[in-house]
């Protein structure tokens, strides 16, 4: 955040906006700014040179990346002997009235703490804020540099908002603890548009509510989709008036770059993850995905597992509080979603599924040291199975033809039709006669056009019938199902014969 006489913003009732600055145009100025920062110059040296790149048409620029370096940079202050130590033996021998006498004087105090005339006039005053020595240099980009600026903006114009709302895409986690560490209140529509205001007390100080807004503007950020508009105080005529103020992702070239990482709040979500992330193909799993109204606050499930139109939530409850359990059961119970819900509740919990009777939840599981995969995997499974069943019926409903000489893809199919692969695997079973290998459908006349050629080999081996198989892209799994047995005698598949089951 920036002091606010660097505050630059344009206003055309009944919108206020920050004069913000492009990254690429500015560069050039954040550059030379940064190129002042050398280790060993003073505070005073510093400003003084970096004063010298103003023009009336930046310096407000200038002075703010100034600041925010300043913030970052360290000084430190560098003498052999106490400057107020010096100071008072100085002062200690009297006035001089010229030059001579003053120099008779530093000379003296010299001998008293072995410094040169020189040393002494370095550490007189190098306890001053101005005398103080850069010693580590601001780790930042000129880009970077620009990004937090145009930051740093956008919280100082929210020093004066008396109201903020916002949506986010993600990051809800870090959010709404913010929100609960500055003790803000919040309210949630249906669209999940957050609204955060605060006491009637706090609102008439609008400069201290406005400060602590502005703390929770980078955390939106971090979004990957976000987007904030505030009620502004501002002064125009000598009159105070409220301002309307927007923003959102789509201008995020303007801002920092960081996002939010995965996290868990615990090794035991972490662990599940883990576990079953290789298991749920075709399924994304999202950590926090969204924000779920439950009466005037918001709950944040752990997990979503999503699929095309399938989606539902899975809510780990794990050893906490008595106060914790009792706010979290709360929670549940006030739930307000159309998508279905699972709880997975540490055993050591003092709970059981009646305490969640009149929750909107669908299923309760309980867990000792590990979430369990199978509750989890049956309901995908179960899904799987409804999504299949649907779509076969609009597919017997479609009546769709294939041709019965040659092989079917069906992944292609299933995509053509907008349905399932399994559902498309089950529809040709049902209408028409033929085997499933590697993803793809033989009707009947293509199985046996292929059992003519392998009947044609005299003794065939694996070896002899693989490049059959390979012309009709299947598996050697289809030889048994049209008949055929494999015999090893040993890994050499030139030693494999192929025999008709009897």
């Amino acid at each position: 955040m920036l002091t606010k006489d660097l505050l630059q913003v344009t206003k055309q009732a009944p919108k206020i906006q920050p004069q913000y600055r492009d990254i690429d145009e500015y560069q050039v100025i954040a550059e030379q700014v940064l190129e002042e920062y050398e280790l060993g110059k003073t505070r005073g040296q510093i400003s003084k040179r970096v004063s010298e790149l103003e023009t009336h048409k930046t310096f407000k620029l200038v002075r703010g990346l100034s600041e925010l370096l300043d913030r970052r940079a360290a000084f430190e202050q560098q003498y052999s002997i106490e400057p107020v130590q010096l100071r008072e033996a100085l002062f200690e021998r009297g006035f001089v009235t010229s030059t001579e006498e003053r120099q008779h004087v530093l000379s003296d105090v010299g001998d008293e703490f072995n410094l040169s005339i020189n040393e002494i006039e370095n550490d007189l005053w190098a306890d001053r804020a101005e005398q103080e020595v850069l010693v580590s240099v601001p780790d930042v980009t000129s880009r970077e540099l620009l990004r937090q600026y145009n930051l740093s903006l956008t919280q100082t114009l929210l020093f004066d908002a008396v109201e903020l709302e916002f949506t986010a895409s993600d990051n809800f986690q870090e959010i709404f603890g913010l929100i609960s560490y500055l003790g803000l209140m919040y309210t949630v529509a249906e669209d999940l548009t957050v609204t955060v205001t605060g006491p009637a007390s706090l609102l008439k100080k609008t400069r201290k509510y406005g400060t602590t807004l502005a703390k929770l503007v980078p955390s939106i950020m971090k979004a990957e989709e976000w987007d904030l508009t505030a009620k502004i105080q501002t002064e125009v005529s000598d009159e105070t008036r409220i301002y309307e103020f927007a923003l959102d992702s789509h201008q995020g070239k303007l801002f920092p770059e960081e996002k939010a990482v995965e996290s868990f709040d615990s090794e035991v979500e972490r662990d599940f993850a883990t576990r079953i992330r290789s298991l749920v193909d075709g399924w994304s799993l999202n950590r926090e995905p969204t924000i779920l109204r439950s009466a005037n606050r918001v709950m944040i499930p752990d997990f979503s597992f999503e699929r095309d139109e399938d989606e539902f939530y899975l809510e780990v409850i794990g050893f906490w509080t008595p106060e914790y359990l009792e706010k979290k059961l709360e929670k549940v119970r006030q739930v307000e979603s159309r998508k279905p819900m699972l709880l997975a509740v540490n055993e050591s919990l003092n709970c059981t599924k009646t305490d969640f009777a009149t929750a909107n939840v669908e299923q309760v599981f309980f867990y000792n040291d590990q979430i369990p995969l199978k509750p989890v995997l049956t309901r995908l499974q179960a899904i799987d199975e409804r999504t299949t069943e649907q779509d076969v019926k609009l597919l017997r409903e479609r009546t769709v033809d294939i041709r019965r000489d040659e092989v079917i893809d069906i992944q292609s199919i299933a995509s053509a039709q907008h349905v399932k692969p399994s559902a498309i695997e089950q529809y040709l079973t049902e209408t028409y006669e033929g085997i499933h290998s590697n993803g793809k459908f033989l009707p009947k006349p293509v199985v046996d056009e292929m059992r003519a050629e392998i009947e044609g080999i005299e003794s065939a081996t694996l070896a002899d019938v693989n490049p059959i198989l390979d012309t009709y892209g299947v598996g050697q799994d289809v030889l048994c199902e049209i008949g055929y047995t494999i015999n090893y005698t040993s890994l050499n598949q030139d030693e494999a014969e192929i025999t008709k089951t009897t």
